[in-house]
């Protein structure tokens, strides 16, 4: 999907090192646990392709201006329910 400033698409071999780079910068990741290695980010990719290919829609990498600048899309969290532990969702 292209946009005036925007690009969505799959994910390539040529997006693993730039998408290294913004997982590692500190400022970046600065609302993550923590930056991400070379290994950590791959594996990241990793598991967003095997998404798509299992379920057919997922997260796009994002580019402005020829650059990789991130992604966007939809993903099937890891987590259910409200986060509620179950004594407090059952009756007495």
């Amino acid at each position: 999907m292209r946009t005036e400033r925007l690009l969505l698409r799959g994910w390539t071999d040529h997006d693993r090192a730039p998408f290294a780079a913004i997982n590692a910068d500190p400022e970046v990741m600065k609302h993550f646990p923590a930056p991400l290695t070379r290994a950590g980010s791959d594996a990241f990719v990793d598991r967003i392709e095997r998404h798509f290919e299992a379920h057919g829609f997922g997260l796009w990498a994002v580019e402005a201006g020829g650059e990789l600048a991130g992604y966007t899309g939809l993903s099937i969290p890891r987590f259910h329910g409200c986060g509620r532990s179950p004594s407090t969702t059952t009756r007495s």
